[in-house]
């Protein structure tokens, strides 16, 4: 079986969105560069990572020169651990399987 990695679950203001930032590929789709940071620590609402639009180069320039350039913050999220169906059996699950193996799937 596959390790399945970490869920990670948020939401963003859409109204935060800036239009002329959504980039149009030439078949039409539209996109948006996004960035996460895991937090130190959750913040008071549970959330563990923060989700804001990615500085295009024009800010990253900015930035370099000096000029201090103000992050559009978008949102945050949870980090899930995966929960697995499937566990090593107990000794109670052998014990039960023992008195009555009827009860077996198979």
């Amino acid at each position: 079986m596959a390790k399945q990695g970490k869920r990670r679950t948020f939401s963003i203001c859409l109204t935060e969105i800036p239009k002329e930032r959504i980039l149009i590929h030439e078949n039409g789709k539209k996109y948006l560069n996004l960035e996460s940071w895991d937090n130190d620590e959750p913040d008071k609402y549970d959330n563990d990572f923060s989700v804001r639009i990615s500085m295009n180069k024009d800010e990253i320039e900015r930035k370099k020169a000096g000029e201090e350039i103000k992050s559009i913050y978008l949102g945050n999220g949870r980090i899930w651990e995966p929960v697995s169906k499937i566990h090593e059996a107990t000794p109670e699950d052998i014990k039960k399987m023992e008195e009555d193996p009827d009860d077996l799937p198979f």
